[in-house]
């Protein structure tokens, strides 16, 4: 389905939102299909545009359907559509409304009301402006790497970007053996840690983009990663995040990411799976993201 070229009528649209999800009452943007599809959602960002993204299995946003400051999270597949009453591909649960649920309960975040998610169309702080991410923007990568693969991915973005650079590192390294390290990555999931930095960043806010990079553990990011964003007010600043992984994509990590970034302020943009990456795939990637070198 092509929606990028579809544009509905809103009269249509109302009524038949109204009369096939009467469980949920959605803020506008939300658009029900047509004929053998009139039951399913996709999120319309009213520039032609939609969440999800071609070739990528599921992106996730946080959206404030009724405007109360409450945003749930939604996951959306490659053509758009929004997943409901299922597990989404990269392993989560979602209710019959399409939002994210753990054990049952609906996972929610405090937002400013209205919040539409990082669609260009739709600004983080509710005011409906587009962001400004064009040339002259300061731009870091921060990333962590264990084995180097996520490194290197970080210099190839260097080379094309130009931008400055930054290691995440732990006070207490990882383990040099691969089991000791899988084995303390499962410690540190599990109880949600937030491990020490060896050193950190005091003018985080002299950026206006971060390029977060890190490989993906137990189908998500390092908690390391975790604890070097809420090391920081993170207002106005656009992330976009990068992994490098043996068999998971980006996608698993979105929806944690996205809540912990969020609550510091920050935008989250489209992810990138940087296993194997050339020139082209990082400027498209950029780019989608607002962002012009």
């Amino acid at each position: 389905m092509k929606m990028k070229k579809i544009f509905l009528r809103m009269a249509a649209a109302i009524v038949m939102m109204t009369a096939a999800m009467s469980m949920t009452v959605f803020a506008a943007g939300w658009t029900s299909g047509q004929g053998e599809n009139h039951t399913r959602w996709w999120y319309d960002l009213g520039n032609g545009e939609y969440y999800g993204q071609s070739g990528q299995p599921v992106e996730w946003q946080w959206l404030d359907g009724n405007q109360d400051g409450i945003a749930e999270c939604y996951a959306f597949d490659s053509e758009g559509w929004m997943y409901a009453d299922t597990t989404t591909p990269d392993g989560y649960t979602v209710d019959a409304n399409g939002a994210w649920t753990v054990n049952g309960a609906v996972q929610t975040l405090g937002v400013a009301a209205g919040y539409a998610g990082t669609g260009k169309a739709a600004s983080s702080a509710g005011t409906g402006e587009e962001p400004d991410l064009e040339e002259g923007n300061r731009i870091l990568i921060a990333y962590f790497s264990k084995t180097g693969n996520t490194e290197e991915a970080a210099l190839a973005i260097q080379n094309i970007t130009g931008a400055d650079m930054f290691e995440i590192t732990a006070a207490d390294e990882y383990p040099q053996s691969y089991q000791a390290t899988v084995d303390r990555a499962r410690m540190e999931l599990d109880t949600n840690a937030r491990p020490a930095l060896a050193s950190d960043m005091n003018d985080i806010q002299d950026y206006d983009v971060i390029l977060l990079g890190y490989p993906i553990w137990w189908h998500t990011e390092p908690m390391i990663i975790n604890t070097f964003l809420e090391s920081h007010n993170l207002d106005g600043t656009l992330v976009l995040p990068f992994c490098t992984s043996g068999g998971s994509d980006i996608s698993e990590s979105m929806p944690d990411l996205t809540a912990i970034a969020n609550a510091r302020g920050a935008r989250v943009g489209t992810g990138l799976t940087a296993n194997y990456i050339d020139d082209s795939i990082i400027s498209n990637w950029l780019s989608e993201n607002g962002i012009a070198l």
